[in-house]
């Protein structure tokens, strides 16, 4: 291997290093907010009344799985659903946004693809639960 392909692959394992250390420190945060949130529900389950408490947790959880789902779009998809999420048709978007509705369409069906979901309501109550809307 020539000292320039070294270089090359040196640079190369840097750069997936870095991307490396990123996702981590993200997940290292969703770590410490988890366990924070954890921490004070077991507080609060000691003394009050479980019921309402899980049922905010639940709901609390599930917002926070769609907001990781939202991590996987791009920008402009996040814009698209956001969009989506206040109730705008696709031609609604494109004229909003300045591109063609078969555009908007195509960045409609990725995002489904990404985050696998099937129809639009699920990709509304997506957009309600992460608060894109």
């Amino acid at each position: 291997m020539s000292a320039e392909q070294l270089r090359h692959e040196l640079m190369a394992l840097q750069q997936e290093n870095r991307q490396l250390q990123a996702q981590l420190n993200l997940h290292r945060e969703l770590f410490k907010e988890v366990n924070s949130v954890l921490g004070a529900a077991n507080f609060l389950m000691r003394n009050t009344d479980a019921e309402p408490l899980l049922d905010r947790l639940m709901l609390e959880n599930e917002q926070l799985k769609s907001q990781l789902k939202i991590q996987k779009l791009s920008l402009r998809e996040k814009e698209i659903l956001q969009l989506i999420g206040q109730g705008f048709t696709s031609k609604q978007i494109a004229d909003k946004l300045d591109i063609s509705k078969l555009t908007v369409d195509s960045h409609r069906k990725n995002i489904q693809q990404k985050l696998e979901i099937d129809n639009t309501v699920e990709l509304i109550r997506l957009a309600l639960r992460s608060n894109l809307s």
